[in-house]
């Protein structure tokens, strides 16, 4: 039994072996067809890449022969073309080589000109030296000769010929200077005329009619009472927020403002008109609330008015103080013109004439519009608006040829720039704006009373009249006491005493008229 078991397992074993075998031999076999067969394959592959290879390099030739056959005659035309162009170049390069050469040749011809003329000029200049020797030799003797026969020596001869010279020229630039002011003298008034003409046309700037602050009013005899309280603490209120003085007259229904600051008059009359609208209780708290919020409104106003003048002039680099007294022209007058619109007219004008005068527009309009700035503080100030207002924008960075401009408007110093003589220039003219400005009845009373009173002052005056608004002042003299002469003299004479005491806008025309007074009487016989 266990030999058959052995023998079994011996059998399987021996099995097992051959299998084992036979499966390596198999499959090394199918190892080694598969490599055969991927040989072969990739050799087909290869052959197959050739042959596509070699049927695409002549599908190539194919197509360039074609691309060839098509571009050849082009090709040939172009070859022949460049053919003819290569002889065409070479043709001109031919011709200009013979030029160069013949320039060539020229430019030696003229170098060898050249150096002969050279090689004469060299001569002349021999020979002129010599004849300047000479010259000067027969000058030295000459002047020698000369100072000899005269007795003087050369260097006091020269002396004298320089003085004569110059003598001559002074003579000369003297007759030309006299020419030149006298031809100016005879045409400057014309072409000043014209210039003043063409201004006042090209301005347009809108006319003012304002002429002061407006009175204020009671609106009825209820408001009255409420204001007039009997201890008039309501007066008192308004004068102590405002600063000026309120008159009420018994009688009377308009209330009167009195006071040095234009500023705080405007302030007093706002004031007043804002608490006569108030149909309740009138009190001095009321009052003083009124006031208040009246100033802030006002200061408001005042700040606008300068910042819009500065903006209309197109003016830049104005300091806010300076555009703050500006606006506070606004409620000043001076006979009667508002001094706000004026200082406006006054640039406006002096920038017109600056453009005529081929100056400085923008810094006309400046000494223009500033010319006045005085007028708004002159109340707590002593001196002249003119000074006052150039030493205010002094101190606040204005150029010093502005300040000088606005200082010489009235002639506290003497103008010397052409913006300053613009300024006296365009000041008159917005004073003398037909219309522009007006006297009180009490103001021109009294400047008819101290013209006549300064003119009867003068020995030989018989009378005097007052004409044209003020600005003719006719004189009637003693025709046996005054003579030609002295009535000419007395004419400037009453002009001169006008001019120191009397305070005018414009000019005043002096008029002396000599009169002889001649009588008869007719005798008539009775019957």
């Amino acid at each position: 039994m266990i030999a058959m078991i052995a023998i079994a397992f011996v059998g399987l074993l021996a099995g097992c072996g051959v299998g084992l075998a036979l499966h390596k031999f198999l499959n090394a076999r199918t190892v080694r067809l598969a490599r055969e067969e991927a040989q072969d394959i990739v050799g087909e592959a290869k052959e197959a890449a050739e042959l596509k290879a070699l049927e695409e390099k002549e599908r190539i030739q194919e197509i360039e022969m074609e691309m060839w056959t098509k571009v050849e005659p082009d090709m040939l035309k172009v070859e022949g073309r460049i053919e003819e162009l290569q002889e065409v170049a070479n043709e001109k390069k031919s011709k200009a080589d013979s030029i160069v050469h013949e320039e060539k040749k020229k430019l030696q011809e003229r170098e060898v000109e050249v150096k002969a003329q050279e090689q004469a000029l060299r001569g002349q200049e021999t020979e002129l030296n010599k004849l300047k020797d000479a010259q000067k030799a027969l000058n030295k003797d000459l002047v020698q000769k000369l100072t000899e026969r005269l007795g003087t020596s050369s260097e006091e001869f020269k002396t004298q010929l320089k003085n004569q010279m110059e003598e001559d020229a002074r003579r000369r630039a003297a007759r030309y200077i006299q020419e030149s002011e006298e031809d100016l003298k005879e045409h400057s008034e014309m072409r000043a005329k014209k210039i003043l003409s063409l201004v006042i046309d090209r301005f347009a700037r809108p006319y003012c009619a304002e002429r002061g602050i407006g009175a204020v009013n009671f609106p009825d005899n209820h408001i009255r009472k409420l204001f007039c309280d009997a201890n008039g603490n309501n007066i008192k209120a308004v004068q102590d927020a405002c600063g000026c003085d309120i008159i009420v007259e018994e009688g009377m229904d308009m209330v009167g403002v009195a006071g040095f600051d234009p500023v705080r008059r405007e302030l007093t009359r706002r004031t007043l008109e804002r608490i006569f609208k108030e149909k309740k209780n009138i009190n001095p708290d009321f009052i003083r609330k009124i006031a208040e919020n009246q100033k802030k409104e006002l200061f408001k106003n005042i700040k606008h008015d300068g910042d819009a003048l500065a903006k209309e002039l197109k003016l830049e680099g104005l300091n806010g103080e300076i555009r703050q007294m500006m606006g506070s022209l606004r409620y000043r007058y001076s006979f009667t013109q508002n001094q706000y619109f004026h200082c406006g007219e006054v640039g406006w004008l002096a920038g017109l004439m600056a453009a005529e005068l081929k100056l400085d527009i923008k810094k006309a309009r400046r000494v223009g519009m500033l010319h006045d700035i005085g007028k708004s503080m002159d109340h707590v100030m002593e001196g002249g608006h003119a000074v006052i207002g150039a030493d205010f924008i002094a101190a606040r960075g204005e150029a010093p040829d502005v300040v000088h401009a606005v200082k010489a408007h009235h002639f506290d110093e003497q103008p010397s720039t052409d913006h300053a003589f613009l300024v006296i220039a365009a000041d008159a003219v917005s004073g003398a704006r037909p219309g522009a400005r007006r006297s009180t009845i009490e103001s021109y009373n009294q400047k008819v009373s101290e013209l006549q009173d300064i003119a009867r002052s003068f020995p030989g005056v018989t009378d005097c009249f007052v004409l044209s608004g003020g600005r003719e002042c006719r004189v009637l003299v003693n025709g046996k006491k005054v003579d030609d002469t002295q009535a000419l003299d007395l004419s400037k004479k009453i002009a001169a005493r006008i001019e120191e005491e009397c305070n005018y806008p414009g000019q005043i025309k002096v008029v002396i008229v000599r009169e002889t007074v001649v009588t008869e009487q007719t005798r008539k016989e009775l019957a």
